[in-house]
C-alpha cells in the first residue's frame, strides 16, 4: 500500500476573511465573510490525519466594510463551536443589511 501523505499545515481556522461574491445583476460588485471552523468529534481527521473544516459564510455584501463586520461577528461565535457559528451565520443571513 501507498504511503499516506503527511498531514497538511491547517489553514486559518476560526479567523474570518472576506472574499469576492457574485455580482449582482447591475454588475455592482459584492463580497462575503467567510471562516473556516475545525470540525469536532470522531469526523474531526480525515483519513491522512488533516483537520476537516466547515466553511461558513456570510450573506453578499454591496460594501466590503459590511462583510468584514460580518466576518468580525462570525468570528465572536467561533471560540463556541460549529453550531454557534452556523446560527450566526443564519442570523447574518435573515438580516441582510441594505447599503449604510
Amino acid at each position: 500500500a501507498p504511503a499516506k501523505p503527511p498531514a497538511a499545515a491547517p489553514p486559518d481556522i476560526a479567523k474570518g476573511n472576506v472574499v469576492s461574491g457574485t455580482p449582482l445583476n447591475t454588475g455592482e460588485k459584492t463580497w462575503q465573510a467567510e471562516i473556516l471552523i475545525a470540525r469536532s468529534g470522531p469526523d474531526s481527521m480525515n483519513h491522512s490525519g488533516n483537520v476537516r473544516t466547515i466553511c461558513f459564510r456570510g450573506p453578499s455584501r454591496t460594501t466590503e466594510e459590511q462583510a468584514w463586520a460580518d466576518a468580525k461577528d462570525l468570528e465572536v461565535a467561533a471560540p463556541d463551536g460549529p453550531a454557534a457559528v452556523r446560527k450566526a451565520a443564519m442570523v447574518l443571513q435573515r438580516t441582510k443589511k441594505g447599503p449604510a
